[in-house]
C-alpha cells in the first residue's frame, strides 16, 4: 500500500472556493466517506469542523458545495466550538475518485486556513491518478510519497476478513447502499457464490466493525 500526502498552503487555499467557507470555519477535518452518490453528485461524508469565534454550524448552509445533515457531537477547545457533522459534499473535488478502485482519499485530510492536506492510500497507479485527478484543479505546494508496509493497513480494514470484504465490496459496486437501493441480498450473494444467509452475516459484521470505529472516535 502506498500514502501520498498532497500538500496546499493556506494562501492557495484562500484563492480557491473554498475562502467562503473558510471565512466561517477555522478547519475542516475527514473523519470519514459513507458513500458516494453518483446520480446527484455529492459524497455524504463525516466532518470535524471547527468553528470561527462565534461561528454557528447553520451559516455552512449558506456555502454551495457543503450542506449539513446532521450533528453527530458539539465540544469545545481552547474557546472553539468544534462539531462533528454529516455533511453532503458536492465539490467538484470529490469527483475526482469517481472512476478510480485503487486508492481513496483516508481520513485526517483536511482543509483550513493555514493550510489543506489530501491523504491518498492505495496502489502506486491509483495513487498517481488521484494526484494528477488534483494537479488539475491547483497545483500542490509539496507532495509527499511513503510506501507502506503490511503493518500500517488501513484501520478501516485491519481485521476485516477477505470473504467479508469482497461481500462488501460487491454490495457496494451494485449499489446496495445507494437510496433507494439498486439491488437485494439475494443478488449479491448470486454475483459472488455464496448463500443470501453468509452474505447478510458478512455485511452486519462490516456496519458493527464501522459502527465500534466510529463510537471510539467520537469517545462514545
Amino acid at each position: 500500500m502506498r500514502e501520498v500526502r498532497v500538500r496546499y498552503s493556506g494562501a492557495q487555499v484562500m484563492r480557491t472556493d473554498f475562502k467562503a467557507l473558510l471565512e466561517i470555519c477555522e478547519r475542516l477535518t475527514l473523519m470519514g466517506t459513507i458513500w458516494r452518490d453518483n446520480e446527484n453528485g455529492y459524497l455524504r461524508q463525516i466532518f470535524e469542523i471547527r468553528m470561527m469565534e462565534g461561528g454557528l454550524i447553520e451559516t455552512i448552509n449558506d456555502i454551495d458545495f457543503f450542506q449539513i445533515e446532521d450533528v453527530l457531537s458539539v465540544r469545545e477547545e481552547k474557546g472553539r466550538v468544534i462539531h462533528t457533522a454529516v455533511v453532503r459534499n458536492y465539490h467538484p473535488l470529490g469527483l475526482i475518485g469517481e472512476t478510480i478502485e485503487t486508492a481513496v482519499v483516508v481520513p485526517g485530510s483536511c482543509v483550513g486556513i493555514s493550510e489543506a492536506v489530501v491523504i491518498i492510500r492505495g496502489s502506486p497507479e491509483g495513487c498517481k491518478q488521484m494526484v494528477e485527478g488534483l494537479r488539475t484543479w491547483r497545483e500542490p505546494n509539496s507532495i509527499s510519497v511513503v510506501d507502506s508496509t503490511p503493518d500500517d493497513m488501513d484501520y478501516f480494514t485491519k481485521d476485516m476478513t477477505e470473504a467479508r470484504i469482497t461481500a462488501f465490496a460487491a454490495a457496494w459496486k451494485m449499489g446496495y447502499y445507494e437510496i433507494p437501493k439498486a439491488t437485494n441480498p439475494n443478488e449479491i450473494a448470486a454475483s459472488i457464490g455464496i448463500s443470501r444467509v453468509t452474505l447478510t452475516g458478512h455485511l452486519k459484521a462490516i456496519e458493527n466493525h464501522l459502527a465500534e470505529l466510529m463510537a471510539k472516535r467520537l469517545n462514545l
